[in-house]
């Protein structure tokens, strides 16, 4: 019989287990440049990052590191209460609409560099700073190995998010289609195995708005296609059936999609330090 006792299992073996499982794309740099400007739009202001910024609660001497920046949805606001931020990302559209920003809001303190997770950060001069960010950026090959590079690269103290459960992807949207979602592994597995590494993370959880807004139905229906890989005619109009169903167009032609799954992220923090 085998033991399966909890500190007999391999939490980043599990984690590669689980990865292999989902049935949703990894999306590249190239996906992400096409998505920058309406993905800039859409998270200009939202209560995620209230919420992340609550819980992070920066401080002015702090350098931060913030990966998988995006068009700096974090790292904008950060620069405004704190000395310096340092921001990758592997898409340069994404860090052109973050550069643009900082400009007009006449912040000299961002230091943007398109990198990725598997990059060589010492090689591109990137010094630990005293704290690292990942935010919802923890689409990498090898977890284990991204959660110790965070470790290498922050004195003080370390934030990510990771999804709970579906996270972004909506399990009804797959059943419309006739798919069904794998949307691999979730939180639970980054803070079991930040715990077999041996840190005592601290977890909070950040509910996302029932309602989304959108300028037309057109982009609507594309967030939605986003979640997808190669959908066939016949899967475009059972999606456009969907989406229709749960949206409502107001006269102005805006258009609000209510959802029925809430995407939930997991606010984790530890400092790598207390090991």
């Amino acid at each position: 019989m085998i033991n399966k006792q909890f500190h007999n299992l391999d939490w980043a073996l599990l984690w590669q287990q689980a990865k292999a499982k989902k049935n949703w794309r990894k999306k590249g740099a190239v996906d992400w440049d096409k998505k920058a400007a309406s993905f800039a739009k859409r998270t200009a202001h939202s209560v995620y990052t209230e919420k992340f910024l609550a819980l992070l609660a920066p401080q002015a001497s702090w350098s931060v590191l913030d990966i998988g920046c995006g068009p700096g949805t974090l790292s904008l606001p950060i620069a405004a209460l704190t000395h310096r931020v340092t921001a990758l990302d592997f898409s340069g559209k994404m860090l052109d609409i973050l550069k643009q920003r900082a400009k007009e809001r006449h912040l000299a303190n961002i230091n943007c560099r398109q990198l990725s997770w598997q990059d060589d950060w010492h090689k591109h001069g990137i010094t630990p700073h005293e704290v690292a960010i990942a935010s919802r950026s923890l689409a990498v090959p090898d977890l284990k190995q991204a959660l110790e590079k965070l470790c290498t690269f922050a004195t003080k103290k370390i934030c990510i998010t990771d999804r709970v459960k579906d996270g972004p992807m909506d399990p009804d949207a797959f059943a419309a289609v006739g798919r069904k979602l794998e949307s691999g592994p979730d939180f639970i597995y980054t803070v079991n195995l930040l715990y077999q590494m041996g840190y005592l993370p601290e977890v909070t959880y950040i509910p996302l708005e029932e309602s989304l807004p959108y300028e037309s139905f057109e982009d609507a229906l594309a967030s939605y296609t986003w979640m997808f890989h190669r959908l066939t005619p016949d899967e475009t109009k059972s999606l456009t059936s969907y989406v229709q169903s749960i949206a409502r167009i107001n006269d102005d032609g805006t258009v609000q999609v209510h959802r029925k799954h809430i995407p939930t992220w997991a606010f984790i923090s530890w400092s790598p330090a207390d090991k």
